[in-house]
């Protein structure tokens, strides 16, 4: 029954890019960047690529606005094939983050075989990371891994300026979480300083 639901991803997956290539089109959107969900089954072939590269051709602006991020718990049959569609799409000029890592088995071989330029590190490490000398143990290993690779690192589920403070100690480059804003329909532009207004839903660089 798994089996016969994942090419229903297929089509999902590529009207989510169409979303959010139109919402990055729209008068006023200025530089907005936005990250999009690949699920596995849509890196089971070349379709989901080839789509996407097409639906971008001739608009290398709006590529490097764009980020694709394969869930660290998505089940990839072939991971070496999509490294290959992963890597033709860094190519082109769009970034490839790894999702939720370290929420499940496949983390550090994602790591090791996939070409992705950041890592999301997964909420339920971000989260306990005041309280618990193994999460922040992890995180710290997490990080120093990240940078040896050259890796971008965004850390997930902060909701207050302890576990804030904790991320920007540890040298994780980016945050996300309800601190920020919550998740909201449509993202949002702004004139003003980000030091004076947090944006809803984003994800934001410490200092």
């Amino acid at each position: 029954a798994a089996g016969a639901a994942e090419p229903a991803m297929f089509p999902f997956d590529l009207a989510v890019a169409e979303k959010v290539l139109k919402r990055m089109r729209q008068s006023g959107a200025g530089l907005l960047k936005m990250a999009i969900n690949v699920s596995g089954a849509s890196l089971g072939d070349d379709t989901y690529v080839e789509q996407l590269l097409r639906m971008t051709a001739g608009a290398p602006e709006e590529r490097r606005r764009l980020m694709v991020e394969v869930t660290e718990t998505s089940a990839l049959a072939d991971i070496e094939a999509a490294d290959r569609r992963l890597a033709a799409l860094r190519e082109a000029g769009i970034k490839v983050c790894i999702d939720d890592f370290g929420a499940g088995a496949a983390a550090f071989d994602y790591l090791r075989k996939l070409s992705v330029d950041a890592v999301k590190i997964d909420g339920a490490i971000v989260r306990d990371i005041e309280t618990d000398e193994r999460s922040k143990a992890m995180l710290h290993s997490i990080v120093e891994l990240c940078r040896s690779m050259k890796l971008e690192t965004i850390g997930e589920m902060i909701e207050t300026e302890g576990v804030a403070a904790e991320m920007k100690t540890a040298g994780v480059d980016y945050g996300q979480g309800w601190l920020f804003g919550r998740a909201e329909a449509e993202p949002r532009t702004q004139l003003s300083s980000p030091s004076m207004v947090r944006r809803k839903g984003a994800v934001e660089a410490w200092g």
